[in-house]
């Protein structure tokens, strides 16, 4: 069992399959990257400061690079370098609150688990110059594919998070713990109506039930077509009524990762 169980597991790391959809996780999760931390990092901030100068400039020169796929693997490694010394040496060491929240970590988290993906073998610079190579020695155009067990660290990544917000939550006064969340947000001391207390406390259980569903059931494709709607409608929620900056649209667009990418290239 031992042996058929490790023979799979080689597969699996072996397997090539479309690349399409690891080139359009570096599109949106670069642009998500920008989104997040750009505004912090552009020169007028930073000009003041070497060490936040260098590090502003080698984001915007990296991301730029991963964004067009120009040498697409140097540049990933160099923006996952970049960002988590951002997270670690900006936001923890010098107290930069932007920095240190929960989707900054999780974008240098997704970014560094890009640089295992071949994601610059379609949508990119480097696709073109290859086409345009192999069309030069009368070659046959490449082909996008390549190892994409990479997306299982993504698949990882997402679904860890799920179990650990779901934990996190998973007490009885959860309920009120969210009910502090609206009241400091939107009614100051009071709730308008006592019935809200009855609302925000089944929001609060069925957050907590459906996120350890998404554990589970984000692995099981049969169940697609119902639960990620609902992961879905839940991430909008969040964006719409609290603070979360980029971790909803972040966590929506990592659900890419659980498609088949074969199934993705017909469609991409």
């Amino acid at each position: 069992m031992n042996h058929l169980t490790l023979h799979s597991m080689m597969r699996s790391f072996e397997r090539k399959a479309s690349t399409r959809s690891s080139a359009i996780l570096r599109l949106g999760l670069v642009a998500l990257v920008w989104s997040c931390f750009a505004k912090e990092m552009i020169i007028y901030r930073t000009f003041q400061q070497l060490d936040w100068f260098l590090i502003g400039t080698a984001y915007f020169i990296f991301s730029g690079m991963l964004f067009v796929g120009w040498r697409t693997k140097l540049a990933n490694i160099g923006l996952a370098l970049i960002l988590n010394t951002m997270v670690l040496y900006l936001g923890v060491y010098h107290n930069h609150a932007p920095f240190r929240s929960h989707h900054a970590n999780l974008l240098a988290m997704v970014i560094t688990w890009l640089c295992f993906l071949p994601s610059g073998r379609s949508y990119s610079l480097d696709r073109l110059l290859s086409l345009r190579h192999a069309k030069r020695e009368g070659k046959s155009p490449p082909k996008e594919l390549g190892p994409v067990w990479g997306l299982k660290l993504l698949m990882a990544q997402v679904t860890i998070l799920y179990f650990f917000t779901a934990l996190d939550k998973s007490y009885l006064a959860y309920g009120e713990r969210l009910e502090q969340v609206f009241q400091t947000a939107y009614f100051g001391s009071h709730l308008p109506w006592e019935g809200l207390r009855i609302v925000i406390l089944i929001m609060a259980w069925t957050t907590v039930l459906l996120e350890y569903l998404l554990v589970i059931g984000l692995y099981i494709r049969r169940w697609h077509w119902w639960l990620m709607p609902m992961g879905v409608s839940l991430h909008i929620l969040m964006y719409l009524l609290l603070p979360v900056g980029t971790f909803s649209l972040t966590m929506i667009f990592l659900y890419l990762a659980f498609f088949d990418p074969d199934s993705v290239h017909h469609y991409l």
